[in-house]
């Protein structure tokens, strides 16, 4: 059966109504990563229709990642490396990785050195799970005189979470609901 939507049918076209999720899962030593994170939650919800949920990275589970359209991920950088929560974190994502495939994926990081290889292996994970990996990603520099001034990182973090959330809505397949049949 094929039903076909007028304009004179928009109580039955849910589409209207549907709202699009964004996971954003981070670790934070010190709390640069956390305040990173709620700046890329700001950006993303300047678009219409989106939701965000925060989770920390000891706390995702596989049903958080099932259930979103899109996600960010952000790491302190230790020693060019993403910490250990994330990549546990990642690695427990894996059993959800069918349900991530195509789905748009920006990372940051934040550190005293080396983030961007940080960022390139969580990144490098990522294409693991077949997701679409929205480059470049955000690597910021937090010592005091090498760092860019809070206000420009700010509104870059803010830029990459309203890049994450265009990419979300854009085509998003409908899928019409379960019980309007």
């Amino acid at each position: 059966m094929k039903v076909i939507l007028t304009d004179n049918d928009k109580s039955l076209d849910r589409r209207a109504t549907l709202t699009a999720k964004i996971l954003i899962i981070y670790d934070s030593r010190d709390g640069m990563t956390k305040k990173v994170a709620d700046v890329v939650a700001e950006g993303a919800r300047r678009a219409s229709k989106i939701t965000v949920e925060l989770k920390t990275a000891d706390s995702v589970t596989a049903q958080d990642a099932k259930a979103a359209d899109g996600y960010a991920v952000g790491s302190p950088s230790h020693f060019g490396i993403m910490s250990g929560k994330i990549l546990t974190a990642l690695t427990d994502l894996y059993s959800a990785r069918d349900s991530m495939v195509g789905k748009p994926v920006v990372v940051f990081t934040t550190g005293a050195g080396d983030q961007t290889a940080a960022l390139q292996n969580i990144e490098r994970i990522l294409q693991v799970f077949n997701t679409e990996l929205l480059k470049p990603g955000m690597a910021i520099e937090t010592v005091p005189g090498r760092a860019l001034p809070w206000d420009v990182d700010k509104a870059n973090a803010a830029d990459l979470g309203e890049k994450l959330a265009k990419a979300v809505l854009k085509e998003r397949p409908y899928t019409p609901p379960k019980d309007l049949f």
